[in-house]
């Protein structure tokens, strides 16, 4: 395995990761080794490579953040940037892994700085080990990179003229001992994504509204939307947040023998005013402990199930194997 050092102290390593990420040939057979040394990196980062690991000390240490929201003005004064420009990264391509690190949206909460992400996750295969997502709306979107016009992205010319496909059958992103906190939204996507053992944590809202975790857009037919499996599911005020609300009318999220704060509200679940996403959309809860999880006064959005073989159909081993056997490491 090839390494290669970032540093904002050391003199003989690349002092940003993107300088890093560029210096890695589009085709390479071997998995190249990143290792971030402490540090707080003020980068906007876009990744587009193949098989490549990106690994910090201690996520509290090594930090990455940058502040665009989607109310933020384009530099050619074309409009505001809107939701998926904002990404602090954009990880699109095969098999790359982060390790112990923090993605930050330093933009602010959505009544002010519009939506804002910490990671657009545009690649099949993403691992994330022990990482922190930090933001207000819209922390982390699973999508796929076309899920938007991409001419309509402001993305840099090298990631546009990279030779690595970006177009994937499957889009599986799995997040293992990762922190995500936000307020509207913060976990959104079409993507099969698949949170093991996260806190995913729900911070205070300025407005009174109550506010929603998820907000899933799958796919018509595609099995699996987005699973949380044995996380700890926790907020700072009592009955003011949903687990979900349908994006996309075929809308599925999972949460399976996940811990409840009493920050859940009763309800579980909210349709968005779509009375399609009613009859389409797929939420299932299972397993579920702690105040939150009292299933007796749930919406009839969702369903709540009793049968052991359940969580053996929601495990990763299920969910992310997909044709190619794909099993992300413990």
């Amino acid at each position: 395995m090839t390494t290669i050092h970032v540093s904002k102290n050391d003199p003989s390593a690349f002092s940003t990761l993107q300088e890093a990420i560029l210096s890695i040939d589009d085709r390479h057979d071997e998995t190249i080794r990143i290792e971030v040394a402490p540090g707080i990196y003020e980068e906007k980062l876009f990744i587009r490579k193949e098989n490549i690991e990106i690994v910090g000390d201690d996520p509290l240490m090594t930090v990455f953040r940058y502040g665009d929201g989607a109310k933020k003005p384009r530099p050619d004064g074309s409009g505001e940037y809107g939701t998926f420009n904002t990404a602090v990264i954009f990880i699109a391509g095969k098999d790359i892994t982060l390790r112990n690190l923090t993605i930050e949206s330093t933009a602010g909460p959505g009544y002010l700085a519009g939506q804002a992400l910490a990671v657009y996750a545009a690649a099949d295969r993403l691992s994330c080990y022990n990482c922190r997502f930090t933001g207000w709306q819209d922390t982390i979107f699973n999508g796929d990179p076309m899920t938007c016009n991409m001419k309509k992205l402001m993305l840099p010319d090298f990631f546009q003229a990279s030779e690595v496909p970006i177009v994937h059958k499957f889009y599986r992103n799995y997040f293992k001992d990762c922190y995500v906190c936000g307020d509207v939204d913060y976990i959104f996507g079409p993507n099969t994504a698949f949170f093991d053992h996260c806190e995913i944590h729900s911070i205070a809202r300025v407005s009174e509204e109550k506010a929603y975790i998820t907000a899933a857009s799958t796919p018509a037919g595609q099995e699996f939307g987005l699973i949380f499996s044995h996380c700890r599911i926790t907020g700072e005020e009592p009955d003011s947040v949903y687990l979900g609300r349908p994006w996309r009318d075929c809308a599925k999220t999972a949460f399976i023998c996940c811990e409840l704060g009493d920050h859940i509200c009763p309800e579980g679940w909210q349709n968005w005013g779509k009375v399609r996403a009613e009859v389409l959309s797929d939420y299932i809860e299972y397993g579920n402990f702690g105040p939150g999880a009292d299933c007796s006064g749930r919406s009839p959005l969702s369903r709540c199930l009793v049968n052991p073989e359940v969580e053996t159909y929601f495990s990763k081993e299920n969910v992310l194997v997909g044709e190619d056997g794909w099993i992300p490491a413990e």
